[in-house]
């Protein structure tokens, strides 16, 4: 009995899942993805974002002077921003995250209605 509900749930959940995956916005996203990943420099400027930000919680938890890290970091992340291909994944992520947020939403609202 279990197991059939768990069947029936996920089910609907890749119905769900689906309806995602035929939007446009997702559709987009994972274009815009494959370009950005196909960019070696984007891809180089996003790994010494990251080296950078690693070395900075290093020293900060270390009590040490972060200034020269922290406008080198400064500097890379207005470069990433100066990238358009960037900006779009940042808004389409931000889409997506939105729409998962609303079927959250919607999906404790009616449990919530019908369970009270």
């Amino acid at each position: 009995m279990e197991n059939m509900l768990e069947n029936k749930v996920l089910a609907k959940i890749d119905e769900i899942v689906d309806y995602i995956k035929e939007s446009d916005t997702y559709k987009r996203f994972i274009l815009v993805e494959e370009q950005m990943n196909s960019n070696e420099e984007l891809m180089k400027l996003i790994e010494e974002i990251k080296s950078i930000q690693k070395e900075l919680v290093k020293k900060e938890e270390m009590d040490l002077d972060t200034t020269d890290l922290n406008n080198k970091y400064q500097s890379l992340k207005e470069e990433l921003y100066s990238y358009p291909i960037y900006n779009e994944y940042n808004e389409l992520l931000e889409e997506l995250d939105n729409t998962y947020q609303e079927i959250k939403t919607v999906i404790e609202k009616y449990l919530n209605d019908k369970l009270n």
